[in-house]
């Protein structure tokens, strides 16, 4: 009877984990599907005039992506279900650039390993703070992780891979990307303790039947 109680609970453990990859994955495929080609850019910087390098990976990759790294942490429940998700989001912009004989060398890099590197260093992040922060409220958890977390993403981008296709960012154009960084941060992390009362009840029901 342990036996087979403990292997349920494995198969339920694999199940969420599953899910928590497939959020990701989803999450990867709505970006794709929101912002092809050059979308992201010129959203960014012909529509809102924002400055660069780094204002879209600030406003709309990171949120999107910490959106899913968020719900996925909660359906799982345990320290590893950011990094989870945040594999399955990147991996499928890789899977679906390389379909697709996207360009790799963007400057964003969307379609190469550095891509992958980047969200998932965003969702370890995202683990480490909501592991940090688990005494305290949902909301401030989710708000302290979400933003920490595309600040994270935000300093990856300009270190290691806009130094590489764009070029480094102006010092005076520092403070309006990191307040937007901050703001979307923000957003991402209120929405996905919205949705986290509900979807990840809801997808937790499916995984242990």
């Amino acid at each position: 009877m342990v036996a087979w109680e403990n292997r349920a609970g494995t198969l339920g453990s694999l199940k969420r984990c599953g899910i928590a990859l497939l959020i990701g994955v989803a999450g990867g495929a709505i970006f794709l599907f929101l912002f092809p080609g050059g979308a992201l850019s010129t959203l960014m910087h012909e529509v809102l005039h924002l400055p660069g390098p780094g204002a879209g990976i600030a406003l709309v990759v990171g949120p999107i992506a910490l959106l899913c790294i968020l719900l996925a942490a909660s359906v799982l429940g345990r320290f590893g279900g950011a990094t989870l998700a945040a594999v399955g989001f990147s991996g499928m912009c890789v899977v679906v650039s390389a379909v697709l004989t996207l360009a790799g060398g963007e400057k964003g890099m969307f379609g190469s390993p550095w891509f992958i590197a980047a969200i998932g260093t965003c969702g370890l992040l995202a683990d480490i703070l909501l592991w940090a922060t688990k005494r305290a409220t949902a909301p401030l958890r989710f708000a302290v992780a979400a933003a920490g977390a595309n600040i994270g993403l935000l300093l990856f981008f300009w270190l290691l891979i806009f130094p590489r296709t764009k070029g480094w960012v102006l010092l005076q154009d520092v403070p309006v990307l990191l307040a937007v960084c901050l703001a979307g941060g923000l957003v991402a992390g209120a929405l996905g303790w919205i949705l986290s009362k509900r979807i990840p009840g809801i997808l937790f029901r499916l995984s242990v039947r």
